[in-house]
């Protein structure tokens, strides 16, 4: 299938031979900032230091909430979330099967127990279908993953949650600034999450935040963040739950702050970026993308193959990426075929086959049209040569 001699993996002419390369995440500003805190003397404060606070009240009046707590990083901000809805054994949480493993895994370290959720097939998102029946009277929670800056269909979710007092844990790390008819993801379940770790639509390096509009809840995320303290005076030493120690930095909080004020015009890039892969790779039958919609962020433009390429995806990224080009996969396996989650009771079908045939193609702002342009050019020489030897 991928024999052909114009082929940069059988010895023919790479179409960039260099290898691409993408640019700088941080600037000027960032740099300046992080100078700025390391004046000043105080670089952490148990999450209580100005820029933390300021980061907070800036990322919660963002997404119009009452309340945002800053963590280490977006597993710890999903492990608080979790913890403060007081998951534990005997509990059941739905996860879809398409997502990064910490949406699972902050579920079993608090001893609850996972049930794996299939995904629709054309948003890649959680199946709403097969929620339904999943759901049971030991149901505590739902984890909604707004993958790749896709919205999931937060209205047949909540209908189905609401009526029976399942709590929702929106999982946005892949999705700040994405929004469901104008209201912005995280804001319609019982807590959002979001990571800033540096692929992210925003970033600090690393970090991670909750957002909730439940003042019971806010108050036990930001105790669990601080080692269980009890109110908010560090000096008491008093603490009334075990909690841990995942409080943000004042460097990570001041770089959150530049990126937050930039994230609409970030996003506006990103969605440039998807709509012009789109443009150059339109016509090719065997790549299909995630279904678009207004809201979408694009943390990248996912495609999955079909038709002579589907299950053929690890040899395929194999011979794209020796034509010189940046390609990513996320995720190479569904969370049913990952060894910590093999035991589960049912392997969902359309999601392990997404995640055999799945890639995503970078769309950060960092890089250019001349980028863009590049991949697809390789991206469609390697699928018609492939198309040529199979016909």
């Amino acid at each position: 299938m991928f024999s052909s001699a114009s082929l940069a993996i059988n010895g023919g002419p790479a179409v960039y031979p260099g290898g691409l390369k993408r640019g700088k995440v941080f600037g000027e500003e960032e740099g300046q900032v992080v100078s700025d805190v390391m004046r000043s003397g105080v670089v952490s404060k148990a999450g209580s230091g100005p820029m933390v606070q300021r980061f907070e009240r800036e990322f919660a009046g963002f997404h119009g909430m009452p309340f945002a707590i800053a963590t280490t990083s977006g597993t710890t901000a999903l492990h608080i979330a979790v913890s403060a809805l007081e998951i534990g054994p005997g509990d059941e949480v739905i996860v879809p099967d398409l997502t990064f493993i910490s949406t699972a895994s902050v579920v079993l370290q608090n001893g609850a127990k996972v049930v794996l959720c299939d995904i629709d097939e054309r948003t890649l998102t959680i199946s709403t279908g097969d929620l339904l029946r999943k759901v049971n009277s030991r149901t505590k929670a739902v984890m909604v993953v707004h993958l790749y800056g896709r919205p999931a269909n937060m209205q047949e979710i909540l209908e189905i949650t609401k009526p029976r007092g399942i709590a929702v844990v929106e999982d946005c790390a892949q999705a700040h600034g994405a929004t469901i008819g104008g209201q912005k993801v995280g804001t319609f379940g019982d807590l959002g999450c979001f990571s800033f770790y540096q692929t992210k639509n925003m970033s600090c390096g690393e970090g991670g935040m909750v957002i909730t509009n439940n003042e019971t809840l806010a108050r036990r995320c930001k105790s669990l963040t601080r080692h269980g303290l009890v109110g908010d005076d560090l000096s008491a030493y008093d603490y009334d739950k075990l909690g841990f120690n995942y409080s943000m930095t004042e460097l990570q909080a001041a770089i959150g702050l530049v990126q937050l004020a930039k994230l609409d015009r970030l996003n506006q890039v990103r969605r440039r970026n998807a709509k012009l892969y789109r443009l150059h790779l339109s016509g090719l039958p065997m790549i299909r993308f995630q279904e678009d919609c207004s809201g979408h962020v694009n943390y990248c433009l996912t495609a999955v193959l079909r038709g002579n390429l589907a299950g053929e995806r690890d040899r395929f990224l194999e011979a794209v990426r020796a034509e010189g080009i940046l390609v990513n996969c996320l995720y190479p396996k569904a969370l049913s075929g990952t060894k910590l989650c093999s035991g589960a009771e049912d392997r969902p079908a359309t999601s392990g086959a997404v995640a055999s045939s799945v890639f995503n193609l970078y769309t950060n702002p960092d890089i250019t049209a001349h980028f863009v342009e590049t991949c697809c050019a390789a991206i469609r020489k390697v699928c018609l040569a492939s198309q040529e030897v199979s016909g």
